[in-house]
C-alpha cells in the first residue's frame, strides 16, 4: 500500500477518535440512552406525545367500560323491575296493604275460631240495640266470636256472637266440633241484624247469644242480657210456656209443628244430639228438661 495512503487512513482514524471523546465529554460521560432518560424535556416531543396518547386512550377506553358496566347495570335494574312488575317502592307499598288490623288480645283456639273484645266498630253496632244505653252489664265482661258453621245448604258460612267471655272458650270448642262434624245451622248472626227483635231472630231461625233483655213475660233479665244463654236453630226447637187452662204459647209463632217433640224431623234438639251433648259436656243446662217452660232451643251456663 502507498504510504501516503496509510498516513491518511492513520490520520482519519485519530480524528474519528479523538471526535467521540469529546462528544462522551461533552455529555456527562452518559450513553446517549442513559442522557434522553435524564433529559426527557431535550429528548423531544415524541416521548411526551406518546404518553399523552397513551394516557388518553387509556382514559378512553377506561370512560367507556365504566359507561358499558352502568348501562349493564341498569339494564339488569330495569330487567329485574320489568319481570316483576313492581318496584321495590310498589313491593314495600304492597306488603303494607297486606296488614290486617287485629286485636292484641284476641284468642283463637283453631283457625276460623276466635274471641276478642268488643271492638269500637262493634259497639257502633250494638250500641241502642241489643246494648241499649242502660244497659247494666260492662263491655270488658263480654267477648266477640268469630267462628265457622255448616248452613242447610251444606255450605261453610262465617258466623260470628257476643258471649260473655266467661263462657267464650266453651263457644269455640263447641262450635269448632259442630263444624267439623258437619252439624247444620241454618244461621249465626248478631241479633242487632234483627234490631234486638228476639222473636224475629227466631222466626229466620238465627242462633244467637247476647242481647240485653228480659225474660217473656216477666221483668227479670234473661241470661240472655249477660250473654251467658245460647239459642240454637230455634225455629225447630221453639219456646213453649203453659197456661192455668192448659193450653200453650208457642213461640216463634208459626213453629207449632215442632213442639211435638215425639215426632221425626230435621234440626231437633234432644238428649241424643250431638249439640246436646257438647253443652252438657261444658257445663250448661238445657231448657228442654225445665219443667214449668219448655225452652228446647236454649242452653245456658251459671257462673260465680
Amino acid at each position: 500500500m502507498n504510504k501516503k495512503y496509510f498516513k491518511d487512513f492513520a490520520l482519519l482514524g485519530a480524528v474519528i477518535i479523538i471526535c467521540a471523546v469529546a462528544a462522551r465529554l461533552l455529555a456527562g460521560g452518559e450513553t446517549l440512552e442513559q442522557y434522553a432518560s435524564n433529559n426527557p424535556d431535550a429528548a423531544g416531543v415524541t416521548a411526551s406525545a406518546t404518553s399523552e396518547s397513551s394516557t388518553s386512550e387509556a382514559s378512553v377506553v377506561a370512560s367507556e367500560t365504566s359507561s358499558s358496566a352502568t348501562s349493564s347495570s341498569e339494564s339488569s335494574l330495569s330487567a329485574n323491575s320489568d319481570s316483576s312488575g313492581k318496584s321495590a317502592s310498589d313491593s314495600s307499598s304492597a306488603d303494607s296493604s297486606l296488614l290486617v288490623e287485629v286485636s292484641t288480645e284476641r284468642v283463637t283456639y283453631v283457625d276460623g275460631f276466635y274471641y276478642e273484645p268488643i271492638s269500637n266498630d262493634v259497639f257502633k253496632r250494638i250500641s241502642g240495640v241489643s246494648y241499649p244505653v242502660d244497659c247494666t252489664i260492662s263491655l270488658d265482661d263480654l267477648r266477640y266470636v268469630g267462628l265457622l258453621y255448616v248452613d242447610f245448604d251444606g255450605n261453610t258460612q262465617n258466623g260470628e256472637m257476643i258471649c260473655n267471655k266467661a263462657i267464650a272458650q266453651d263457644i269455640l270448642e263447641i262450635f269448632s266440633e259442630l263444624y267439623n262434624n258437619g252439624y247444620q245451622i241454618e244461621s249465626i248472626k248478631l241479633i242487632d241484624e234483627f234490631d234486638g227483635d228476639d222473636n224475629a231472630s227466631m222466626l229466620a231461625n238465627n242462633t244467637s247469644c247476647f242481647n240485653y233483655r228480659v225474660v217473656e213475660g216477666t221483668n227479670r233479665l234473661s241470661n240472655h242480657a249477660k250473654g251467658l244463654a245460647i239459642d240454637l236453630n230455634p225455629f225447630y226447637n221453639p219456646y213453649i210456656t203453659y197456661n192455668k187452662d192448659g193450653s200453650t204459647n208457642i213461640s216463634p209463632e208459626g213453629s207449632e209443628a215442632y213442639a211435638d217433640r215425639s215426632a221425626s224431623f230435621p234440626y231437633k234438639i234432644d238428649e241424643n244430639d250431638l249439640a246436646y251433648k257438647l253443652f252438657k259436656e261444658h257445663g250448661f243446662t238445657w231448657g228442654g228438661n225445665w219443667n214449668s217452660v219448655k225452652d228446647y232451643q236454649h242452653f245456658e251456663k251459671k257462673i260465680g
